[in-house]
């Protein structure tokens, strides 16, 4: 799928609450949330703030678990869905949400202790934004970005996913710059070593998350790729020191 149509896909999807929730449930097989909830494992205090936060279920899963959360939204659909969400699950009030721009926070300096995006679109790309997340961090405070996850090419349902993602994404996004060989045999060794568990893999040259200008505004860079026998999952960290 060429850059426009993508962008144009997702643009549609951002502006559907409905087509939101089945873009990132059937063809990812149920993970996303599971994906999405790896989040709570890297929560630095009590201060977080969500940049991007689609139908509000991480934001839920974070005031649930008893965190002080606010959120960011560009789309305003997105905004009243995530706050239906949070009425739905009775946590958070709706001034949680805020529809606003990453590029512009509009919280003073030092007011959060994280910061977390999950699947984020090219604003998590932008300078301006990177400048903005350390603006708005505390010192010693995180940016967890999970940038993308993808199932891995197991059984014939999951291959065909697969398949479909690479089709929409490109296969480059999908698994990065490894070779089909070095792909089965990453395959391979996941299934044998996870055992039905979670693993995870620190990275220090990782194909992933390299676009994130973190190191431009004085964040330093941890790259994780967390593994099980069914999917991978790619989380970029920025810490302020």
């Amino acid at each position: 799928m060429k850059p426009i149509a993508r962008k144009w896909l997702f643009e549609t999807l951002y502006k559907n609450r409905y087509l939101y929730r089945f873009a990132s449930t059937v063809p990812f097989a149920g993970q996303w949330r599971v994906w999405q909830r790896l989040v709570l494992l890297y929560i630095h205090s009590t201060e977080v703030l969500e940049l991007g936060c689609g139908l509000g279920d991480l934001l839920a899963d974070m005031l649930e678990a008893g965190y002080r959360c606010r959120a960011v939204e560009h789309s305003p659909e997105m905004v009243d869905a995530a706050r239906t969400t949070l009425k739905r699950r009775h946590v958070g009030q709706a001034t949680c949400v805020i529809q606003g721009s990453s590029q512009h926070l509009p919280f003073s300096a030092g007011s959060f202790d994280t910061m977390v995006s999950t699947f984020p679109s090219e604003y998590i790309y932008d300078p301006d934004t990177i400048s903005e997340v350390e603006r708005v961090l505390r010192p010693g405070g995180r940016l967890i970005v999970i940038e993308g996850a993808n199932l891995l090419p197991v059984g014939f349902v999951q291959s065909l996913l697969v398949l479909v993602q690479a089709l929409v994404y490109g296969p480059s996004a999908l698994f990065g710059p490894r070779k089909q060989r070095n792909l089965n045999e990453e395959v391979a060794r996941s299934r044998h070593e996870t055992n039905g568990s979670i693993s995870t893999d620190v990275l220090p040259d990782a194909w992933f998350g390299q676009h994130i200008p973190l190191e431009q505004h004085g964040l330093q860079r941890r790259s994780e790729r967390v593994r099980s026998q069914r999917w991978e999952v790619y989380i970029t960290i920025g810490e302020k020191l």
